[in-house]
């Protein structure tokens, strides 16, 4: 668990992805993991002390199966809107993230294992809220706000705090074996991810959370941005 100033910042496991609480005024949930994990965050929650009525918003950075798949469940169980940006809506509400992208060779032969039906399907949930720009987070309960990062998916967020930290979904992967921050295996705007990475990871970011490895500091990526 994290803390920065009145920020509290509790990563959730889920397997190969995290999800995040984070609580200011209010608590947001970011991303909701693959179908059935519904459990465990809901779980973290209450062994902070909280109950699901507290969360304010849940945030989905993108469409894809592990970071959409519980999010009918947890709204459900909650009660706090959907948000997520236009351009990936369908996938929430279809409940299927369409076929991985490849762009790099990690992707390619990736790309076999993760586009079964099993991996790409999961409860189809309405979202409430579709942002298309800037959203601000303030009438949540959070000093920050969810900005378009698109690249990984066309419809990509990302959660900027306005105590440094940067929540990036999908923007980053970890490299394999290192674990060093490094593009996305998979892209359906490649061209678009390095433009999306500069926008929101500067020198005020204090740390940097990503749906999978981490968490980075702005000099974790002095490699990449060069």
């Amino acid at each position: 668990m994290m803390y920065s100033a009145d920020t509290m910042i509790k990563p959730v496991p889920l397997g190969f992805v995290t999800a995040y609480i984070v609580k200011q005024n209010g608590i947001i949930l970011i991303d909701a993991g693959i179908p059935g994990s519904e459990e465990i965050i809901l779980g973290t929650l209450k062994g902070l002390g909280f109950k699901p009525p507290d969360v304010s918003l849940i945030i989905i950075t993108h469409g894809h199966q592990d970071h959409a798949g519980s999010a009918a469940a947890l709204q459900e169980e909650t009660g706090a809107p959907i948000i997520c940006h236009s351009a990936d809506a369908g996938y929430l509400e279809n409940g299927k993230q369409g076929r991985l992208k490849p762009c790099s060779i990690v992707g390619y032969f990736l790309k076999f294992f993760f586009n079964r039906k099993k991996l790409s399907e999961f409860p189809p949930v309405h979202p409430d809220i579709l942002i298309e720009s800037a959203f601000d987070l303030r009438p949540y309960g959070i000093s920050g706000r969810i900005v378009p990062t698109p690249g990984h998916t066309k419809g990509s967020v990302s959660i900027v705090l306005n105590s440094g930290e940067r929540f990036i979904g999908d923007l980053i992967f970890p490299k394999i074996p290192s674990g060093k921050p490094g593009l996305p295996f998979w892209a359906e705007k490649p061209e678009l991810i390095m433009d999306s990475i500069r926008n929101i990871c500067d020198s005020t970011c204090t740390r940097i959370y990503p749906g999978h490895g981490g968490p980075y500091t702005y000099y974790d990526l002095y490699d990449l941005m060069s």
